[in-house]
């Protein structure tokens, strides 16, 4: 739901082409002026951070610029989103932000499936189901999305559980 209003907010955005100046006119947009402030404390700040980029580690407490020898070489695999409805989702993540399912996996002893979306290109994936399953699990930043089988034309249903009340953990 949080996706869909923030496609739904970003549709109605509207980029609107900013001339460039020519090589006549002052090279910003605005004028300057003689006119000078007073600097406040805000605007220390401001000036101090314009120094490096947003996204520095300067700017940003927390943020490593080096990565730890223990986990060098390692990437974020996949995260995993519980679904409600194969069709809706799989037609949201496909058309909508341009996925491709990467390997399908069915679990019929369990009544489940598992749908691996990413943005890879599925021609170079092996036509082998076994090798394939390897070179989906090898890609970088892919969704799992998980679907307990009859959540779609259960009436009842309520959602997943989230884990963080009781009972604890992961839940049906």
């Amino acid at each position: 739901m949080a996706a869909t209003s923030t496609l739904h907010f970003l549709s109605r955005l509207r980029f609107i082409p900013f001339p460039l100046p020519s090589p006549l006119s002052t090279p910003f947009p605005f004028s300057l002026t003689s006119k000078t402030k007073t600097p406040t404390r805000f605007r220390f700040f401001s000036m101090a951070a314009a120094a490096q980029p947003k996204e520095s580690p300067a700017n940003n407490p927390g943020l490593h610029s080096t990565i730890d020898e223990a986990t060098k070489g390692y990437f974020m695999q996949q995260t995993m989103y519980r679904i409600k409805d194969p069709k809706v989702s799989l037609d949201f993540y496909s058309r909508i932000l341009g996925m491709s399912l990467l390997k399908r996996l069915d679990f019929p002893e369990l009544k489940f499936s598992l749908y691996f979306m990413g943005y890879e290109d599925t021609s170079e994936a092996p036509s082998n189901p076994v090798d394939r399953t390897v070179w989906t699990f090898a890609q970088k930043a892919t969704i799992e999305l998980t679907h307990n089988w009859g959540t779609e034309s259960d009436p009842e249903f309520k959602g997943h559980h989230n884990g963080n009340s009781d009972p604890r953990g992961f839940g049906k």
